[in-house]
């Protein structure tokens, strides 16, 4: 993986995590590698690790099972659906519409558009 140097390494690993989960390459209460396994994986000190973990823990994403490891919790995929899904309203598509508007798109043409991309899986 390569890191983005504007943001902090443990976001984005914990970004990676939470992908894994909304794709369902990590099931809801399967387990998760262990903070070394994904040290070794990333090529990243531990406590790199552990800090995106505890975030996610805080965020009731993951759990604790004492001297067993860490889980996905039940309900996070849809936990992490519904806050990226607003995210992306909220920044993204707002953004979009914007600067579609500034361009003189309309409605209808835009939609078009959409309807386009769509239908060919987003690309060209």
């Amino acid at each position: 993986m390569k890191f983005d140097e504007s943001t902090p390494i443990y976001l984005q690993i914990k970004s990676e995590i939470e992908k894994a989960i909304i794709f369902g390459s990590l099931e809801e209460e399967s387990a998760v590698p262990s903070i070394r396994i994904m040290a070794k994986q990333y090529r990243l000190n531990p406590q790199t690790i552990s800090n995106a973990i505890n975030e996610l823990i805080n965020d009731g994403i993951l759990f604790k099972k004492r001297g067993i490891g860490m889980f996905v919790e039940k309900g996070a995929q849809k936990k992490l659906k519904t806050v990226t899904y607003e995210k992306f309203v909220a920044e993204e598509l707002q953004k979009f519409i914007i600067k579609s508007k500034s361009l003189g798109i309309t409605k209808n043409e835009l939609l078009n558009l959409l309807e386009g991309f769509y239908e060919k899986g987003g690309g060209k």
